[in-house]
């Protein structure tokens, strides 16, 4: 198609095309066409005249758009087709050297020029070719049936084609295939060629335009075409049509028509809609049956624009359950298409900027010629029309059942229900003026299906997916989230000049729901995050507390060490990861946004994630049944370090696993025990009576929760020089003891208290921890009473349930000469 704009990549043709359209001039036109396109006044009764003035060019070019929408439209392009051929043949016997290309709903001519007489010699031979009425036995007519027949020699597969036809503007025969007779033709000709259906535009110098002007003014005043009707819409939403040779026996072929208010709107999404990483053609790539974005084709008409989406499906992904995967892929396109026209920006000056980008003049003549004449359909600017047309080829001696077609259909309704139902559990709140947009994308089913053989699997997933996210970002962050309750993508990033809240929050939802929920984890990726997490499990703490997870959580450490172990790491592979990301993208699925604009920005961001998750009419979206958890293994168990390494102690005390209450109160007992002045401090060597020396048996220590939900426990973690950890191990042993036997003290409450205040206020003034914890949605519970913890206490700190484990490097041998 000539005039259009052809962006050739790996999977699609982009065709941004000025494409077959009109508009009457006062008569539902679009009010800002004249201010898009320069022109020049050639007095009342003339065609409109664009023009180019530009440098450079060998030649200048004159160019002619005629539009035929509603001339026969039976007929498919046969009125447009004979028209171009009856002017170019008889331009041609004149010596005036153009072509001409007829199209579904019009026509378009188009020349070079050396000079301002040579453009007023073929302005003028056009006028005459156009406006002269067609003679009975005028030698044109021959070329006319020429062409005719080349054109039936391309017939429309199937009716039901019409709506992609006439919305993308190509050529091809339909109904009566034969070469108008003469009458005909010149009622055609009537019909098309005169005021209200003719554009004419120029490129090259200020001479050029200024010739053709003159030409056209002095001469006589043009009659009126006949008026312009709009191009029907579809006739029903889904057509499906027999494919046999358009596509492989098998397969399918999904074409999505929308049909928009202005050629804008049409026009602007194409390029992203094309693009071979672009949403559509990544959300494609991630289904059961991938489809492949074959073409996409938007136009200017002269009701609006209209944009054409054409995607293919092979026979082998089609083999099974061919109706719901071919619905499956037709609904998403229908959405993603709907989605990017409603958000994409369209200039008002998009004719414009189409026209600068030719490189050869005759293609920027051309465009403004067919530019000027694209209308607008009256309706509100979000009114859009959706049509979708399914091909489906039939196996060899296999034709396709009866009925194929009303499954089908069926099954794209299903499937559209499906698409615009919401999947992903939604947690959003508003921070007005914060420098940066926050959005976690996150499965809450964690590391709940791991075991000991694949430990860490989930954060490898996290990991790689965060990275992917990363790879194509500016001015964005993405994080890997890992935790026992949630692994995903954590993205975060300020608005760029001149980008709306709106946008901004898409833009940074689009990319964290597209590395995590859709595109396919690259091996090189998952690789890397294999050998990060194994470097980081070969750390004395990992090691340390993997060893702890073993014993708490036998069968599950990941639990406990959602980073995973050296065992579950090592038997992984990138192709585990990759099956693992597709289990994690099949269940639930939770997103949590600040926004820092207002709730439509976070209400945007929801949407972009939802619309990046597959699924399936009727499907159930619910973490795999956990496996029963084996039992705790008390005991004392050791790591061995190198030689010179400082120790470290882990000790753990089991909770009641699904007891929240127990948790609470565990948590504020980790409280009383941490800090600086805690009872760890004091039993440790905060109190300087602690050692006969003054000194600290510790190093560090900590107190915390780990491993909820599924199997939570209280951790007290030791750090410090080997010679005194079995003595930190003995008071710590101590304390607990004595804390069961009821010694806590008011004081110890409200100290864990103040602890626990602290530790809310840094979380709330850091926005990282605000968005994990809408993540959650953990409510902050009651504080538990002093009673409370005592009871907790005493029912919990069995010094026979705990699990320690010591890290610790080789101990010399003892010299027992010296000691005889």
């Amino acid at each position: 198609m000539r005039g259009a704009i052809r962006h050739a990549t790996a999977i699609a043709t982009v065709v941004a095309a000025v494409g077959c359209g009109a508009h009457t001039p006062g008569a539902g036109g679009r009010p800002d066409g004249d201010r898009a396109l320069a022109t020049r006044s050639t007095g009342d009764g003339r065609p409109p005249l664009s023009v180019i003035v530009r440098e450079g060019d060998a030649k200048g070019a004159v160019a002619v758009a005629v539009t035929t929408a509603g001339v026969a439209p039976e007929r498919g392009a046969l009125a447009g087709v004979s028209l171009a051929a009856l002017v170019e043949a008889r331009l041609a016997a004149r010596g005036v050297d153009v072509s001409a290309v007829g199209s579904w709903d019009g026509w378009r001519l188009r020349a070079l020029v050396d000079s301002p007489a040579d453009m007023a010699r073929i302005v003028d031979a056009v006028r005459v070719a156009l406006l002269t009425p067609v003679a009975p036995d005028e030698a044109a007519l021959a070329v006319v049936a020429r062409k005719a027949a080349a054109l039936a020699r391309r017939p429309l597969l199937d009716p039901a084609l019409v709506d992609v036809a006439s919305c993308t503007g190509e050529a091809y025969s339909a109904g009566d295939a034969t070469a108008p007779r003469p009458a005909e033709l010149e009622a055609w000709r009537r019909a098309a060629h005169g005021l209200g259906r003719v554009a004419i535009a120029t490129t090259g110098s200020a001479a050029l335009a200024d010739s053709a002007a003159h030409t056209l003014g002095r001469a006589p005043a043009w009659p009126r075409a006949a008026a312009v009707t709009a191009a029907p819409g579809p006739g029903a939403p889904t057509a499906v049509y027999a494919a046999s040779g358009e596509v492989e026996a098998g397969g399918a072929r999904v074409v999505v028509t929308a049909r928009t208010t202005s050629p804008e709107r049409a026009v602007a999404a194409a390029p992203a809609l094309g693009d071979p990483r672009g949403p559509l053609a990544s959300r494609l790539a991630a289904l059961d049956a991938p489809g492949r974005v074959r073409s996409v084709i938007a136009t200017a008409h002269v009701d609006g624009g209209c944009l054409a989406t054409t995607i293919d499906l092979s026979a082998r992904d089609l083999a099974s359950d061919a109706p719901t995967r071919i619905a499956t892929a037709a609904a998403l396109a229908r959405q993603e298409l709907a989605v990017e026209i409603a958000d994409g920006a369209a200039p008002t000056d998009l004719g414009r900027q189409l026209i600068e980008r030719a490189a050869d003049p005759r293609d920027a003549a051309e465009r403004a010629a067919w530019w000027s004449l694209a209308g607008r359909r009256a309706g509100p600017d979000d009114q859009l029309t959706m049509a979708i047309a399914v091909g489906v080829a039939a196996l060899r001696d296999a034709p396709t059942a009866a009925g194929a077609a009303d499954a089908i259909r069926t099954e794209i309704d299903r499937a559209t229900i499906a698409w615009h139902a919401p999947v992903v559990e939604a947690r959003t709140f508003v921070e007005r003026g914060q420098g940066e947009t926050w959005v976690l994308l996150a499965s809450p089913c964690a590391t709940g299906p791991e075991s000991s053989g694949d430990a860490g699997i989930g954060a490898a997933v996290a990991m790689a997916a965060a990275a992917q996210a990363a790879e194509s970002a500016r001015d964005a962050r993405f994080e890997p989230f890992v935790g026992v309750d949630g692994i995903g993508v954590l993205a975060h990033g300020p608005a760029r000049s001149g980008e709306s809240p709106q946008a901004h929050a898409r833009r940074l939802a689009d990319s964290a729901a597209r590395a995590f929920a859709a595109d396919a984890i690259e091996p090189r990726r998952a690789a890397q995050a294999r050998i990060a997490l194994l470097v980081h499990a070969d750390e004395t703490d990992s090691r340390a507390l993997a060893a702890l997870a073993g014993a708490l959580a036998p069968t599950h450490p990941s639990w406990i060490a959602p980073h995973g172990t050296l065992f579950g790491l090592a038997g992984i592979s990138d192709e585990s990861v990759a099956v693992r990301a597709s289990s994690v993208r099949r269940g639930p699925l939770r997103v949590a946004v600040l926004a820092n604009a207002d709730a439509a920005q976070a209400e945007a961001a929801v949407r972009a994630v939802d619309r990046w998750v597959a699924r399936h009419p009727g499907e159930s979206r619910a973490c795999p049944a956990l496996a029963a958890a084996s039992p705790p293994r008390a005991g004392t168990y050791a790591v061995d370090l190198p030689a010179g390494a400082a120790s470290e102690v882990l000790i753990g005390v089991p909770l009641p696993p699904a007891d929240a209450a127990a948790r609470t109160k565990a948590t504020w007992l980790a409280a009383a025990l941490d800090g600086a002045d805690g009872l760890l401090a004091h039993a440790l060597g905060g109190d300087p009576g602690a050692t006969a020396a003054g000194t600290p048996l510790a190093r560090t220590w900590s107190a915390a929760v780990l491993g909820a939900p599924q199997t939570p426990s209280l951790v007290v973690r030791l750090a410090g020089p080997d010679a005194n950890i079995d003595a930190s191990v003995a008071q710590v042993r101590a304390l607990l003891d004595r804390l069961r036997q009821g010694a806590l003290r008011d004081e110890d409450g409200a100290r864990a208290a103040a602890a626990i205040a602290r530790a809310h206020l840094a979380a709330a003034l850091e926005p990282r921890a605000r968005i994990i914890d809408l993540w959650r949605g953990d409510a902050s519970p009651a504080a538990p009473s002093i009673d409370d913890l005592r009871a907790f206490a005493a029912s919990t700190l069995h010094d026979e349930a705990f699990v320690i484990v010591a890290a610790r490097p080789p101990r010399p041998p003892v010299d027992r000469t010296s000691a005889r």
